[in-house]
């Protein structure tokens, strides 16, 4: 596994360098910018708008003030959670389905756009006015009209063919399972494309039921804040209003329920009672007129007030008894609430009507749970199982209670056996008249009873409020809920800059290669004894013309004289210096890089000799035009001498000895001892001896070289080598034990985007040989200073 290398060189963030990095290409975050914008643009100029209205309900306990004797359960209900549980009414199917005949239902307008098909509701360009309509099988689908100056232009497809007609305003117009006429109505576009629609009622039970929510204005507080949610603004606010005009009736006619079985029930009573009245007043009647007998006698009349006393108690006694019936038949209703609970005589029991206040409550519990829940869900079960218990205990309280009144009939029956027994002394004509006057007395007195108990249940029902009331009614509102025009346009202002940096920072992460000094610093200790700059201009393959020599005054030539100097420094004891010059690979500019430095040194009046030890694949006696038969080769296999291989150039101090014919074995030959025969000898005539190498990253014939060498150089080409490259001279040079290792940074530019956004704060131990940081601006000492990019030579030629 190849060693990573980690720098010892402290490096801190530089943030001008991080904002250059940016900067650098600024084009991508617009591009981004831009794109992200136009798709903000066409997603809010093509998705359909959504409103939503809102309401206020306030609820509270609002019930009649009844007198004791008649009491009214109406809805009893658990207000700990009133507005949850209210949640589901509110909601209902019921509630919706009622709420439908608050809108205008039965026809929809249109109007056909470019992008979308857009709602008219409430507008009517033209009305339609249905003559005749089949209540199930009519034409369901939209139809357009088209208004001319020849009329209007009505189409539509039946059975897959379009049908097209023209009419003119009042026409009578038949299409299947309705006849119609269309008014005028001032507005109509001529031209524009309309569409209208007949509905079934049943269309707009989901539509009025979606988007329609309730809660709390406030955390326990008694308002609710309720709000529909729909494409067009004003069918929403009156889809709530609907829905909360028919919740609030549909309150009112619960609480009153109650009332109206009261009513019923005692109307049933007196029907009966009012006849009974009637035929026993007339008995009593003809009796008096036919005996000429008016009067009872003191004993009969003290008897008489007792008995009607007593037998009216045993009448309002089977009242309710009637009424315990009644109520023990609804208990077995196992998921209705109970509305019918009242006390003619007082003799229920308390316990009694907090069963009803209990099982009420559960059965609101239950109605919320079946919305969540399926039946036999274990929230359900457990439920019912308290209703069981409630009914279980109901049953036997109403039990008790019936045993009660059947005790206290009793007494009242042996009572008035003992009131009899006075009248067995009375004369036969006395008696009769005392059963008349009794019968009547009983009839009259339960009549007006029950007469007084109905107008009381009368009043408390007229008495009656809705637990809730609406605080304020729905209102259009324009601002829509989605899309949210701000904050489309601020999520893609940060979609567009983020993925452009993001993009910045993702080629990056994606990039394997160096690009500048502070990389190969934070990954090896190895120097770096300069920076070749990058030429501007398109070079020779054979590099024919040798840049430090052909260009001078370029910051490419400047560069390799400070690399020239910095090599001054390095082994200085040495009067001949043998430089390796090697690479990772092949194309990261060794051999170009050997060339240039080896015809700066020789500017200097420096005895310089380039020997190209590359074997295998060498092109140097290109550059120089020398044919490449006799070079290291043919001396390292003794087929030739020194002076045989040695080229003298044109350049004044600088010979060549080029690589020779490639041999069967390059590596063998790199380790005979011939090669450093040869140095010894080429030490005695030279001060710098530059052997261009194989890649060492490839093969292996260059490591002879290495350790030979009085100074070795690695290449590292911008954009070329890897970061693996890094670390390789520092490995060499750990592991062969070698001093005067040194990178050179070649083809240097400033690529901006690639850049490492840390400046290095050198160890202790640093070398400390320093190398040239031109930023590549020369001031007009340069010749390729300001170089003109493509598109400012074509601004100027135009």
């Amino acid at each position: 596994m190849e060693e990573k290398m980690i720098s010892k060189n402290k490096q801190e963030i530089d943030y001008g360098k991080f904002a250059k990095i940016i900067l650098s290409r600024w084009y991508w975050i617009a591009a981004t910018l831009i794109l992200s914008l136009l798709v903000a643009y066409i997603y809010l100029w093509y998705t359909p708008k959504v409103y939503s209205t809102s309401a206020y309900l306030k609820f509270e306990e609002k019930q009649a003030n009844l007198s004791n004797s008649v009491t009214l359960s109406p809805q009893t209900r658990n207000y700990t959670n009133k507005i949850l549980s209210e949640s589901w009414t509110f909601r209902s199917r019921k509630t919706i389905e009622a709420s439908v005949n608050y809108i205008d239902w039965q026809v929809s307008y249109f109007l056909e756009g470019k992008v979308r098909t857009v709602e008219l509701y409430p507008q009517k360009p033209f009305l339609v006015q249905i003559l005749k309509q089949d209540s199930s099988n009519f034409y369901n689908q939209r139809i357009s009209l088209i208004p001319s100056n020849k009329g209007l232009v009505l189409s539509y497809f039946n059975s897959g063919k379009e049908i097209t007609n023209t009419y003119q305003f009042g026409d009578i117009i038949k299409i299947p399972g309705i006849i119609f006429y269309i008014k005028k109505i001032t507005g109509l576009s001529e031209g524009a494309q309309y569409l209208f629609k007949f509905n079934h009622k049943r269309e707009w039970y989901g539509r009025l039921g979606s988007g329609l929510s309730i809660g709390e204005a406030a955390k326990y507080s008694s308002i609710a804040a309720v709000s529909k949610i729909d494409g067009n603004a004003y069918f929403a606010a009156d889809a709530l209003n609907a829905v909360m005009k028919v919740y609030l009736q549909q309150g009112l006619d619960e609480k009153t329920q109650s009332a109206k079985q009261i009513i019923n029930f005692i109307d049933s009573q007196l029907g009966n009672l009012s006849n009974a009245v009637q035929n026993s007043g007339e008995r009593l009647k003809d009796f008096k007129q036919k005996n000429n007998f008016f009067e009872l006698g003191s004993t009969a009349s003290t008897v008489l007030g007792d008995v009607t006393t007593l037998e009216a108690a045993n009448k309002a006694a089977d009242l309710q008894l009637l009424q315990l019936q009644q109520l023990q038949k609804q208990f077995q209703k196992n998921k209705e609430e109970i509305t019918l609970n009242f006390n003619l005589d007082g003799s229920l029991d308390p316990l009694l009507s907090n069963l009803l206040t209990q099982w009420n409550s559960l059965i609101q519990e239950r109605a919320s749970l079946v919305n969540t829940f399926k039946e036999g869900a274990k929230p359900v079960e457990e439920l019912d199982a308290k209703l069981n218990i409630l009914r279980e205990a109901a049953g036997d309280n109403i039990k008790a209670t019936k045993n009660r009144i059947e005790l206290t009939k009793k007494f009242n029956e042996q009572e008035l056996a003992k009131s009899y027994g006075d009248l067995k002394n009375l004369p036969q004509q006395e008696r009769d008249l005392f059963g008349l006057q009794r019968d009547y007395n009983i009839n009259e007195k339960i009549f007006s009873y029950l007469s007084e108990k109905k107008l009381e249940a009368q009043i408390s029902k007229a008495s009656i409020l809705p637990d809730a009331s609406i605080v304020d009614l729905a209102r259009p509102n324009f601002s829509p809920i989605s899309p949210v025009s701000k904050s489309i346009w601020q999520f893609a202002w940060i979609i567009g800059l983020g993925s452009g940096v993001g993009l910045i920072f993702l080629a990056r992460m994606l990039n394997p290669y160096i690009y500048d000094k502070e990389t190969i610093e934070s990954l090896t200790n190895t120097p770096i004894v300069g920076m070749i700059r990058h030429f501007p201009e398109k070079i020779d393959p054979d590099n024919k013309q040798i840049l430090t020599i052909s260009k001078p005054k370029s910051i490419f030539a400047e560069s390799v004289r400070s690399v020239r100097t910095n090599l001054s420094f390095i082994a200085s004891e040495q009067q001949s210096k043998v430089i390796c010059i090697s690479s990772e690979i092949a194309g990261e500019g060794k051999s170009f890089v050997t060339i240039n430095l080896a015809s700066s040194l020789a500017l200097i009046d420096k005895k310089v000799i380039f020997i190209a030890a590359d074997l295998r694949r060498s092109k140097v006696h290109k550059t120089f035009g020398i044919k490449d038969k006799k070079g290291l080769s043919t001396y390292l296999a003794h087929q030739d001498e020194l002076g045989d291989i040695i080229h003298q150039t044109q350049q004044e101090n600088l010979d060549l000895i080029v690589a020779g014919v490639v041999p069967p074995n390059p590596a063998e030959l790199m380790y005979s001892d011939r090669l450093q025969t040869l140095i010894e000898e080429l030490k005695a005539s030279y001060d710098f001896i530059l052997f261009d190498t194989a890649p060492i990253g490839l093969v292996s014939d260059a490591l002879p070289l290495i350790r030979m060498s009085d100074i070795n150089l690695f290449v590292i080409r911008t954009g070329k080598s890897k970061y693996s490259a890094a670390s390789i001279p520092n490995r060499i040079a750990n592991e062969y034990h070698l001093k005067n290792t040194f990178i050179i940074l070649n083809d240097f530019r400033q690529v901006a985007l690639h850049s490492n956004y840390y400046t290095t704060k050198y160890s202790e131990n640093y070398y400390g040989y320093y190398y040239s940081e031109s930023s590549g601006k020369g001031y007009g000492y340069y010749n390729d200073d300001h170089v003109v990019s493509w598109w400012k030579k074509l601004w100027g030629k135009l």
